[in-house]
């Protein structure tokens, strides 16, 4: 509290690790990077993909099941 200067004794605060490994590492699916911005009949999905690039994806009603999925996922889940 006394370093970030905070005014109440709790926080709600997100965060990240790193897992390293000296093995190669099996493909994944994108993961999300943001909290998901949903809209009528659509989701918009900040997502890292396997590459290591990031980028935002629409999903629409149009999709079905991956729009579903969609709605459902939270920051850190996987999609795919």
């Amino acid at each position: 509290r006394l370093v970030k200067e905070a005014e109440v004794p709790w926080e709600d605060e997100k965060f990240i690790y790193l897992a390293a490994s000296r093995q190669p590492a099996s493909a994944r699916a994108a993961r999300v990077l943001a909290p998901p911005k949903g809209g009528s009949g659509k989701v918009v999905l900040k997502l890292c993909r396997p590459d290591g690039s990031a980028d935002e994806q629409l999903f629409s009603k149009r999709d079905g099941d991956v729009f579903k999925a969609a709605r459902r996922v939270d920051w850190g889940d996987t999609l795919g």
